[in-house]
């Protein structure tokens, strides 16, 4: 078997190892399975609870998106590559930390908050790829489904609206960093730091030029809506839709 990637389809931190896998144009099979149900595929790939899992051709598995963006970048030459030499890559992989730990879990508290009550309308793009055991699962146990996530994540109102706060401030942090000129968050190079902020700010912006289709905002309730059209005109969701469309398409010429 080659190279595999274990995931959650629309998980926005398997979309981060997703898009460093596909810039350093590293040949792999996804394999998407369904919230919950993917604790098992992580599992029997090697893995603990969570995706996405890297299976290398070797066999090696990487059970987090930073080990698998380190995996890949070393498959890119020395001018390409997320975390340059010396202090910038340091401070590169020091913000994809700040955004892993606070970008990614608060975006995607908010997010389910505000589709799991619609989670059964979202399966055109939630169960895409999902073996289709799982689809009927999903749509049997849906309501089983809401109540176990919001269990395993500590969701509630109160919570989503304190993480949205947090979004917002990390964007406004964003922008303050951009607010000189620079094109990205570290200067004039494409980093590792804006990788993980254009992928992380997803669940918040559903960008377009995601790795696999995701809703558009007119098929979110409206609240949802409305607060995802008011962060794409934000500095900072600007920027991460610039990101998308100038480096989420682009691949190594020669992997080496």
């Amino acid at each position: 078997m080659g190279a595999r990637l274990v995931t959650i389809p629309i998980s926005h931190f398997c979309e981060k190892a997703r898009w460093a896998l596909d810039r350093a144009g590293v040949d792999y099979v996804e394999q998407p399975h369904v919230q919950l149900f993917h604790v098992v595929a992580a599992r029997r790939a090697g893995g603990g609870r969570t995706v996405p899992v890297f299976v290398t051709d070797a066999g090696t598995v990487l059970a987090d998106s930073s080990e698998i963006l380190r995996w890949a970048d070393a498959r890119l030459p020395p001018g390409r590559r997320l975390y340059p030499d010396g202090e910038p890559g340091a401070e590169a992989a020091e913000l994809e930390a700040w955004l892993d730990g606070g970008l990614g879990p608060d975006g995607r508290l908010w997010m389910y908050h505000e589709t799991l009550p619609v989670a059964q309308q979202m399966g055109r793009w939630a169960l895409a790829g999902v073996p289709s055991w799982e689809r009927v699962a999903f749509r049997v146990a849906g309501p089983l489904v809401d109540v176990a996530i919001r269990r395993a994540l500590g969701i509630d109102g109160p919570k989503a609206s304190a993480a949205l706060e947090r979004v917002e401030q990390v964007f406004d942090d964003v922008a303050a960093r951009l607010s000189d000129g620079r094109r990205f968050l570290l200067g004039d190079r494409f980093t590792a730091a804006d990788l993980a902020f254009a992928a992380l700010a997803a669940p918040v912006l559903l960008p377009p030029r995601y790795g696999l289709p995701l809703p558009p905002p007119e098929a979110m309730p409206d609240p949802m809506a409305c607060e995802v059209r008011r962060l794409r005109a934000h500095p900072a969701g600007a920027f991460a839709d610039r990101v998308y469309g100038g480096e989420r398409d682009r691949r190594a010429v020669a992997p080496v």
